[in-house]
């Protein structure tokens, strides 16, 4: 097993503290458009803080500011970890 190779996980699927790097959004241009705009575009550090009750939202530090977003949009986003 390589050590070294990145593994891809959605961001809804990361644990608590990870940082991951955003690798793609895995939806329609709208959804990718939003998405983008609140920082989760390719190439991106994030950190996962924490999740709601029930799992959604879950909050995201992203470019030094805490967003939340809906576990059905986190489940799209890919990144690495």
């Amino acid at each position: 097993m390589d050590m070294n190779a990145n593994t891809h996980i959605t961001l809804r699927d990361a644990p608590i503290g990870a940082r991951c790097m955003v690798c793609d959004i895995d939806d329609g241009l709208a959804v990718k458009n939003r998405l983008t705009e609140l920082g989760f575009y390719s190439g991106a550090f994030v950190d996962k803080l924490y999740t709601g009750v029930g799992g959604s939202p879950i909050a995201f530090r992203v470019s030094g500011a805490v967003i939340a977003v809906r576990s059905d949009d986190a489940d799209k986003i890919i990144a690495e970890i």
